[in-house]
């Protein structure tokens, strides 16, 4: 691959589950409907390869093939082809495990952290918060908020750097949400999406060509969103906070609203499908 002098960022799909539509849209929804781990490769000019997010891998299947975590694979059926893994998709553009100097977590659903164990040396940044979850809850408990421990790399924690640690600044903007500067990097920030998971994470690129807020699970899909649909309430089983969730969908439509130019893309949005292999 060529290198670039500026920062890009490249969006990919890794799989996907399949759920029933109306629990994404109670008002419209029918049949089963496709959630595609998507995930972001960044180039810093400075730093090198940065995962966002690693999608999901056959890891899952080994994860779920006994109980309680089988639930988890019934729940949510997963579809992979093995060449669209994380790994494999960098493996065809030259780009190997030891090329990733940093792998970002925005949270530690399955879907978002299933191919970790393909970068079992590589820094890993989080939210203390996401963390601090992981390690509190297990068994039933863990698998009702969508986390397998047995996806995380052996002694993975010796990786862990907390952005809430590292960032080089940390602020509230005006709109009520918290961003994080880190890696000396100024068109790319970490912003903080409470409601879906524990700790959440998104970010927000912003060049002079591009502006960007990913803000992976706040919404499912870009339409109910923008319509205010709500999903059906049975999502408190498994999200951190109903109230957050709310809070922070307000707060992103606030940020919308004033920049009428931003891209606001959800991680299993098909808005955000039709933008993978596509450079920012």
């Amino acid at each position: 691959m060529v290198q670039k002098t500026e920062l890009s960022i490249s969006l990919f799909a890794s799989g996907y589950c399949q759920a029933h539509e109306r629990i994404v849209d109670p008002l419209n929804g029918k049949g089963r409907c496709k959630f595609h781990a998507v995930w972001a490769l960044i180039f810093a000019p400075k730093i090198g390869y940065i995962l966002f997010d690693t999608g999901y891998s056959n890891e899952f299947n080994k994860a779920t093939k006994t109980f309680p975590e089988r639930f988890y694979r019934w729940a949510t059926p997963v579809y992979l082809n093995e060449q669209y893994t994380v790994k494999n998709t960098l493996h065809a553009k030259g780009i190997f495990p030891d090329d990733i100097k940093y792998i970002i977590l925005s949270h530690f659903h399955a879907d978002h952290i299933a191919g970790l164990k393909d970068f079992p040396n590589t820094p890993i940044i989080c939210s203390k918060k996401a963390h601090d979850e992981v390690k509190n809850i297990h068994g039933i408990k863990a698998i009702s908020k969508g986390i397998l421990h047995n996806l995380l790399p052996v002694n993975y924690e010796r990786n862990l750097l907390f952005i809430e640690d590292i960032a080089d600044k940390r602020f509230v903007n005006q709109y009520g949400l918290e961003e994080f500067y880190l890696l000396g990097l100024n068109e790319f920030k970490l912003v903080s999406l409470p409601g879906h998971a524990r700790g959440m994470l998104g970010f927000i690129y912003h060049s002079s060509t591009e502006h960007i807020l990913f803000a992976t699970d706040a919404s499912w899909r870009y339409d109910t969103y923008k319509q205010n649909v709500l999903p059906k309430k049975v999502v408190k089983l498994f999200f951190d906070s109903w109230d957050d969730f709310v809070d922070t969908l307000q707060k992103i439509r606030c940020y919308e609203l004033d920049n009428e130019n931003v891209k606001i893309l959800f991680t299993h949005c098909p808005k955000t499908l039709m933008l993978t292999h596509h450079a920012f």
